[in-house]
């Protein structure tokens, strides 16, 4: 492993420039095969497992790894069009696979690999793997050998026939193949959604919707001398087409590092940032705000974030707060304010669809009674109760974003209405499902199902269609409650799900948080002060208040609060 440096990541032999001013792909065979052929010993990616120290991945290697790995799937019959799912962590692995099932004429399902410390999300592991495995209608999964017999045994308990493969077995390099090359129009990936608000579907993306997204990505952000580090996990859309494809196809450096050591100390990513010389990072909200709480006085010694131009926030709703007290903490390392930029993107558009211009976000403080009672954003009086809103920018190029009613209308500004979005990069549908491609897809528009609304072009989200909560005549946006909810005094961090449950009367609102309070005393005042903080922010107290502990709460593999699945827990009384 090499120490990583700036000077190496921009690779000072002029050929680096020679590579951004190639022409662009048309697919993502072409996004590899053209440097690999031209450009074979310069670097396609770099990984690391520390942010100190880095393993580059050459453009010829990548070919090579895989047309290894692209032979040994069409001996296993992976043909055209078959779906392979690939459960791979962050490695070589993961890159060699994807683009060695593409060659193979298959199509790429990212899926995260299996929890191996928390034992007691194998259940969850099981119903993800049998819904996204049988929705696929994959037969076969390829994985690393430490994960090979947990993934063949979910695959057994849930009866999904599959083979499972390991991509780190030796492989014959000698292999002949002769790989597929896709059209534009051919379908490149399934990436599933989240499954925050239903169950996994597959979004169905074709090379063309992809390599336009990966377009304007580039063109918002990237230039001949940029560089970036993500810890985003692969089998999810941001880490996926944000970084990793996106980088690919503008041929800019990107450093690769494992989620987990993002999560077990933050300070591992901003070091990578400084030591990589790095102009982009993309993260969610959370990720912000816990870099804040976990790098130390310490860690800032020696730490420099000069060369950071852009850091995309997106994935989950925008604090303003959250970016505030980032860009505050991190001053001193040389971080320059209106380098966090909000974002909104979705599976279903590949991935961005807008993005803030540079500076400090625009907040909105909007008239909170208007807001809920009559879904308007309209500017507040000094004395009213208020609700804050981020923009999340304009539309980028080639994609145009309207507010609709529930008419299919269109919604005046500041009208609170649903997002739909039009341009290259929507999907073609959800995979095998054309009753659900025809609820969302509409005379060339996508509905989204995120509620917002916009001033002057540019675009403030205020929840989701199937989430809304009513009571009183007032609507209510979950992340807003769950919000208020965890600020309280002992609640975990991102601890808290609010949802409503039909009852023959009207609606319960029902709060869940995840604590480690224990003593009857400690948890009543817990729920006291919650059902108090409700009645000040929101005028009304939460039906029930129920404390579970750490980890209870289900959860996406990306980490959103799945409330569906929450409520159909507390339904059962499993919650």
């Amino acid at each position: 492993m090499t120490p990583v440096s700036g000077a190496l990541a921009r690779i000072h032999d002029g050929r680096r420039r020679q590579l951004w001013e190639e022409p662009r792909a048309d697919t993502l065979f072409d996004v590899l095969a053209l440097p690999a052929l031209r450009y074979p010993d310069l670097p396609a990616l770099f990984l690391s497992a520390d942010g100190r120290s880095f393993q580059p991945l050459g453009w010829r290697e990548l070919w090579d790894g895989a047309m290894a790995q692209a032979a040994r799937l069409r001996a296993h019959a992976v043909g055209r069009g078959d779906p392979v799912i690939i459960a791979l962590p962050t490695s070589t692995h993961f890159f060699t696979v994807l683009f060695g099932v593409l060659a193979a004429g298959g199509l790429p399902v990212p899926l995260a690999p299996p929890p191996t410390l928390n034992l007691d999300r194998l259940g969850w592991y099981r119903e993800l793997l049998r819904g996204i495995g049988g929705d696929a209608g994959a037969r076969v999964i390829v994985t690393m050998s430490r994960f090979a017999r947990t993934l063949q045994g979910c695959a057994d308990d849930v009866a999904l026939p599959v083979r499972v493969l390991e991509a780190d077995t030796e492989l014959d390099p000698a292999a002949r193949f002769s790989p597929c090359e896709p059209a534009a129009s051919d379908l490149a990936l399934l990436q599933y959604t989240s499954g925050s608000t239903s169950r996994p579907k597959g979004v169905a993306l074709t090379h063309a919707n992809i390599v336009a997204n990966a377009g304007i990505i580039a063109e918002a952000i990237a230039g001949p001398e940029s560089s970036c580090v993500s810890w985003l996990p692969l089998h999810h859309d941001m880490g996926l087409i944000g970084a990793a494809l996106t980088g690919l196809y503008s041929r800019t450096p990107v450093l690769f590092l494992p989620p987990t050591a993002f999560m077990k100390d933050p300070g591992t990513w901003l070091r990578a940032i400084g030591a990589f010389g790095a102009t982009i990072t993309l993260a969610p909200n959370f990720a912000f705000a816990h870099a804040v709480r976990h790098v130390t006085a310490e860690d800032l010694q020696g730490l420099s974030l000069a060369s950071l131009e852009t850091a995309l926030n997106g994935a989950e709703p925008v604090d303003a707060a959250a970016v505030a007290a980032f860009e505050a903490a991190f001053m001193p390392a040389g971080l320059r304010r209106g380098t966090v930029r909000p974002v909104y993107g979705l599976a279903e558009s590949a991935l961005a669809v807008t993005f803030a211009a540079p500076g400090p976000p625009i907040v909105d403080t909007v008239d909170a009674d208007a807001l809920e009672r009559e879904g308007r954003a309209v500017p507040a009086a000094p004395d009213a109760r208020t609700r804050a809103c981020v923009s999340v920018g304009c539309a980028l190029p080639t994609q145009e974003v309207r507010i609709v009613d529930a008419d299919g209308g269109p919604c005046a500004d500041r009208v609170i209405g649903e997002i739909v979005v039009r341009g290259p990069s929507v999907m073609q549908g959800y995979y095998r499902r054309p009753s659900d491609t025809d609820a969302v897809l509409r005379d060339g528009w996508l509905h989204t199902g995120d509620l917002g609304y916009l001033v002057d072009g540019r675009l403030f989200i205020t929840g989701r269609l199937k989430d809304v909560i009513i009571r009183h005549g007032r609507n209510y946006h979950p992340p807003d409650l769950e919000r208020v909810a965890a600020e309280a005094p002992g609640v975990l961090r991102g601890g808290a799900a609010a949802f409503a449950v039909e009852t023959e009367d009207v609606p319960k609102v029902v709060v869940a948080v995840e604590t480690r309070l224990r003593t009857p005393e400690e948890r009543d005042q817990l729920s006291r002060t919650i059902r108090e903080r409700f009645h000040a922010a929101f005028l009304f107290g939460p039906d029930d208040v129920r404390l579970v502990s750490a980890g209870t709460i289900p959860r996406t593999t990306s980490g959103k609060v799945r409330r569906h699945a929450c409520r159909d827990a507390y339904q059962r009384g499993e919650l």
